[in-house]
């Protein structure tokens, strides 16, 4: 997976401070599809700069492993749907059993085990960013 990317900062140690500017599934291309108005926000990635001599202010392509991004984004997208409706479900078998406060034991259970099911996304990114697995690299210039 490649993005354009900024070069904001040189770390040194052939490391490099990069704004990614996040991508949508409309492309922000307005006048095909009469402007919805969202803003397109920016990341700051670290990359490993494999082209050298770049100076703040460059644009470069930043590449990316698809496997472990695909993968972070599974979980992101897939287990939290799958938590919030398996807490709404327990949520609401379980508020069956109380007289009174069915419904905050219900929401309360449904949120639970919905940020419990988003917990394993921070967790595996964080894993990966440590073990260098999930690493980004300046691939040319613009």
């Amino acid at each position: 997976m490649t993005q354009t990317a900024t070069v904001e900062k040189l770390l040194g140690g052939g490391e490099v401070l990069l704004s990614v500017v996040r991508q949508t599934a409309c492309g922000h291309n307005c006048e095909q599809c009469a402007g919805c108005g969202v803003q397109a926000g920016a990341l700051r990635i670290t990359a490993v700069d494999r082209v050298g001599g770049l100076h703040v202010g460059e644009k470069v392509v930043v590449s990316s492993a698809d496997k472990q991004v695909l993968g972070i984004a599974a979980l992101v997208y897939l287990l939290p749907v799958a938590a919030f409706l398996a807490g709404y479900l327990g949520g609401e078998a379980l508020s069956a059993r109380f007289a009174s406060g069915a419904a905050a034991v219900h929401a309360a259970v449904t949120a639970i085990v919905t940020a419990l099911g988003c917990l394993p996304a921070f967790l595996r990114e964080k894993r990966l960013r440590r073990q260098g697995r999930l690493s980004f690299e300046i691939i040319r210039r613009l």
